[in-house]
């Protein structure tokens, strides 16, 4: 089981590695680099990138401010490049670092005064860390360098312009590298991103519908537009609740909060729950079957209700169990079920096998509002409304908190990729966050529309 929510944003970033870069889907702001803070002791810095220098030139870095021989220390895991001992010209001592995926980090205005002076002698024992030459491995966090004032800086504070350039050579602003690695904000970002590392491929999923609170529908990748709750001009405002699309990605089922559903595409109509002439009974959530000849709706008591071909394999009730349910989800076979409860218990029925729940992990008042399980039946994952995923028998591939904003939205569904190796997340703020193999298909923030979410379905590869 992994989980990543709020409360893990205080993992510390030393027990991270340092040579990975952000996650693409779901990442705002500038782009970045985890590292570990290039200098021991207290420095001063400001974002000072692109600021004119002399010659008309641009400042390609940042310039750490702090006191002579303070020791610098290697950003990321990586190879020294470069350990160029010349105190004259622009950069004067220089050193470049670079990590296993092409990244450069360098080290410029490094030392060259005999300790206690401004000699500018430039003693080889006081420039670099023991050790440190062309063609040496260094681990974060090791010590490689010395701070100073050599090249143009002879007439300024001692200090370190650190640069990181990509691995076209294109220098990126190292402010937002840096503040992270000091655990402080830089803009919309209060820490690295801590998910793991996403590989998105086509077999995950051609696209995928996201579903408004009015009932509209947002089509996104391949998926096609084939009518929307607003599209029908019913006389008396809908509000929706679920949407399921059917397996051929051809064809969606919206229910709402009646309990009554709309049918697009080839999704066919089986019957509702106020057709049963049941009137007490709160329906929230509608799934169909493999064939696309039948679905289940859940009833908020836990009770289900079978149409078309959809087998009955039992009910929350039928356990003599009390409980608020949100959510039910098919076996790929069609012959079981789970139902996720209110607190995160997790009920198997049919084929449906259970690999745990919420309230088994311990964790308090942990609110849920979605799950999703594997295509193969070998596990699931359950949602917080916080973005916190939980897996279980399944692998973790990350989570809203866990890409490091400083705020976020709420979590309402997640559903699973084609292959079961991702899966994406839907915020109530419409943005789509894609995980593991999942391919970012773009969301409704994106468009910069204002909308509630409430559902997301995605269509198979084509």
């Amino acid at each position: 089981m992994r989980r990543l929510c709020a409360a893990a944003l205080l993992v510390t970033i030393s027990a991270l590695p340092f040579h990975a870069a952000p996650a693409g889907a779901a990442e705002e702001g500038p782009e970045y680099r985890q590292i570990h803070f290039p200098v021991e002791g207290p420095v001063s810095f400001s974002d000072d990138f692109n600021d004119p220098r002399s010659g008309g030139r641009s400042h390609e870095g940042n310039d750490l401010m702090g006191e002579k021989l303070q020791k610098l220390l290697a950003a990321v895991d990586g190879t020294v490049t470069s350990a160029r001992l010349d105190a004259g010209g622009l950069s004067g001592n220089m050193l470049t670092i670079r990590d296993a995926d092409g990244w450069q980090y360098r080290y410029i205005h490094i030392n060259n005064d005999t300790p206690g002076t401004d000699d500018g002698l430039n003693p080889p024992e006081w420039v670099f860390g023991p050790g440190i030459a062309a063609g040496v491995k260094v681990r974060a966090g090791q010590h490689v360098a010395y701070l100073g004032d050599s090249g143009n800086a002879e007439n300024t504070a001692p200090h370190l312009h650190f640069e990181i350039r990509a691995p076209d050579g294109n220098a990126i602003n190292p402010w937002t590298s840096l503040r992270l690695a000091k655990g402080m904000p830089a803009g919309t970002r209060c820490a690295y991103n801590q998910n793991p590392k996403r590989s998105p491929t086509a077999r995950a999923g051609a696209g995928y519908y996201v579903l408004g609170a009015d009932g509209g529908i947002f089509t996104f990748g391949a998926a096609p537009f084939l009518g929307s709750v607003p599209g029908l001009d019913l006389k008396s405002k809908v509000t929706a609740l679920r949407l399921s699309s059917t397996s051929t990605g051809l064809g969606y089922h919206i229910l709402g909060a009646d309990g009554g559903i709309f049918t697009f595409g080839d999704a066919g109509f089986f019957g509702s729950v106020p057709g049963l002439g049941l009137t007490t009974v709160k329906a929230l959530d509608l799934r169909p079957t493999p064939t696309g000849k039948g679905y289940w709706i859940l009833g908020d008591d836990g009770g289900v209700f079978t149409f078309g071909d959809a087998g009955f394999f039992g009910s929350v009730p039928g356990l003599g169990i009390r409980t608020k349910a949100i959510r039910l989800v098919p076996t790929a076979t069609g012959r079981g079920y789970w139902v996720l409860g209110e607190d995160g218990g997790v009920f198997s029925f049919g084929d449906a096998s259970f690999f745990g729940s919420v309230p088994g992990l311990g964790i308090p008042a942990a609110k849920v509002i979605a799950m999703a399980a594997s295509p193969g039946g070998s596990g699931y994952w359950v949602l917080a409304a916080d973005g916190g995923v939980f897996s279980f028998g399944v692998p973790f591939y990350g989570s809203i908190p866990g890409v490091g904003l400083c705020q976020w939205p709420r979590g309402v569904q997640m559903t699973s990729t084609a292959t079961g190796k991702g899966y994406w997340v839907v915020g109530d703020d419409g943005s789509v966050w894609a995980f593991g193999d999942a391919p970012d298909h773009a969301d409704v923030k994106k468009l910069g529309l204002t909308v509630r979410a409430v559902d997301l379905a995605a269509i198979p590869a084509k």
